[in-house]
């Protein structure tokens, strides 16, 4: 149940939100720490990384990142439950009949399998867009998670569709304009020549 945002946030930051076990806690602040030290390193080796704008991009990039984190807590393996009702909604109230039946033969049979890899694609996509690493591609893959939400839940009452059409824009934008590139490991890779030609010719286009 929510509270205020403030209370909310510490939270997150401080103890389990759902049934998660703890070390997910210490494991978000490894990853945010983490994030904070790239940036510090990006803003002292790379040019230009110390303007308002790659720092906006960076805040922004890091609250998105840390929204996925915490979404995906709430699916962890352990209690799918939730995950399976909203997945089960999707197959009542999707807004093509396709997608309704895709979603009602294909995932509702092998939910257990698919389930568990939802939480792990979503906890990859927070930490990919905290740290700023192949944002490009996981700010994309987000946008195509956020895509089927809005498609599958768009009949149901309580949710507002355009929420969703908010969060791909984002996301989106994100990818097209590379945000990994302001203060994340995207720009170190890029700014740095030897990084460059060791990382994997077809990978670059994702940072």
């Amino acid at each position: 149940m929510r509270i205020d945002p403030f209370i909310d946030v510490l939270a997150f930051l401080t103890g389990p939100s759902y049934s998660e076990p703890f070390f997910m806690v210490i494991l978000y602040w490894i990853v945010a720490l983490t994030s904070v030290a790239i940036a510090v390193i990006a803003a002292q080796r790379l040019p230009g990384q110390t303007d308002v704008i790659q720092i906006g991009r960076f805040i922004v990039r890091f609250i998105v990142g840390s929204m996925w984190w915490q979404q995906a807590l709430w699916k962890y393996p352990s209690d799918l439950g939730g995950l399976r009702y909203w997945t089960e909604q999707m197959a009542q109230h999707s807004a093509f009949a396709f997608h309704a039946a895709f979603v009602q033969n294909v995932i509702l049979p092998y939910f257990t399998p698919i389930g568990v890899c939802i939480f792990f694609i979503e906890i990859a996509i927070g930490a990919s867009l905290m740290i700023g690493l192949l944002t490009r591609l996981s700010a994309f893959c987000g946008a195509l998670f956020i895509a089927n939400l809005w498609v599958g839940l768009y009949r149901v009452d309580s949710e507002w569709p355009w929420s969703y059409v908010f969060l791909i824009l984002l996301l989106a934008i994100c990818s097209l304009e590379a945000y990994g590139r302001s203060l994340g490991c995207d720009a170190l890779v890029r700014g740095d020549a030897g990084t460059r030609s060791r990382f994997p010719k077809f990978m670059l286009r994702f940072t």
